[in-house]
């Protein structure tokens, strides 16, 4: 199951990065009319089977080895690039793939040795809910507030990692035909099922804020580093799901997942659309309405002060 779960995991990534494009070409260089809506409506229906072939992986194989495949979407957007948008994929550039790609194998691999079924005890589950209920309200204070552009990925970030590990409990209760103590047909399924709703409502709603605080590269960036990351500290601490890990086998996580921040970081201070931003001259701009893989001239960073991510 697990070899599936993985092969999901990577079609999810992949329909992701794909989704993202049509719908980022719809509405940024289409005109309006009936090809601009069908083109957006496609990108929205691969969004959608992004969220099933998720759903499906995180109740076939551990939370530690499905999330942390998300990050290959950027590899996946890179090449959707380069094949239909004249990406000039260059030797930094390139490395930061080969970076990405490394430590997510190395991690997932590692993972995959000490992996066990989940306990979903009753306080297990309690403490999950609570989670996510607070998450859900802090994080919608938080997109009220005046934080910026970072504070807010960060905080996206462990709200959608949270939803991952709960989603994950969820799926595997109807893999397995219920865990003990946490049913299908229980009133507590339903309540982490409706507190899973809240949460994710409240994650779109703050990485709406973030797109419209920041470029979406950090963002994106941001998202595959710190979610895989919380959802995997939340399956090992109240599900037990990676007992028995060897003090060097957590060496190794540790260094795989630095290696992936270190990738992440890398893509995105090298992509091409990132230097051509950093070379604008003083007082030119571009509108925001064009794609800066389209424009004839590099656009102004909308907030440059904030530092970048893919």
């Amino acid at each position: 199951m697990i070899i599936t779960a993985i092969i999901l995991a990577t079609l999810a990534a992949f329909c992701l990065a794909l989704g993202t494009h049509f719908q980022q070409y719809a509405v940024a260089t289409m005109a309006p009319g009936p090809k601009r809506r069908a083109t957006w409506a496609t990108g929205l229906g691969l969004m959608g089977m992004v969220t099933v072939l998720n759903v499906v992986a995180l109740g076939l194989g551990p939370v530690a080895i499905v999330q942390p495949i998300g990050a290959i979407s950027l590899v996946f957007a890179a090449l959707i690039s380069r094949r239909y948008f004249g990406l000039q994929l260059g030797a930094p550039l390139l490395i930061s793939i080969g970076v990405t790609m490394f430590s997510i194998f190395a991690f997932v691999t590692t993972s995959a040795q000490f992996s066990h079924e989940l306990v979903a005890t009753e306080e297990a589950v309690t403490w999950l809910l609570a989670l996510l209920v607070a998450l859900s309200v802090f994080g919608a204070l938080f997109a009220l507030s005046r934080a910026g552009h970072i504070p807010r990925v960060i905080m996206t970030g462990i709200i959608f990692g949270t939803v991952a590990a709960a989603t994950h409990v969820l799926a595997r209760t109807v893999v397995t035909e219920d865990l003990p103590d946490f049913e299908t047909s229980g009133s507590r399924w339903w309540m982490m099922l409706a507190a899973v709703a809240l949460a994710s409502a409240v994650g779109f709603w703050l990485v709406q804020t973030a797109y419209a605080s920041g470029p979406p590269e950090t963002v994106l960036a941001g998202l595959t580093v710190i979610d895989p990351i919380v959802a995997v500290v939340i399956g090992a601490a109240f599900f037990g799901e990676y007992a028995g890990l060897t003090p060097m086998a957590i060496g190794l996580l540790l260094l795989a997942a630095g290696g992936g921040i270190a990738g992440v970081w890398m893509l995105s201070q090298f992509h091409p659309r990132v230097l051509e931003s950093k070379s604008v001259p003083t007082g030119r701009s571009i509108p925001a309405d064009v794609p800066a893989h389209l424009s004839p001239e590099p656009r102004t960073p909308a907030h440059n002060s904030q530092g970048i991510r893919s």
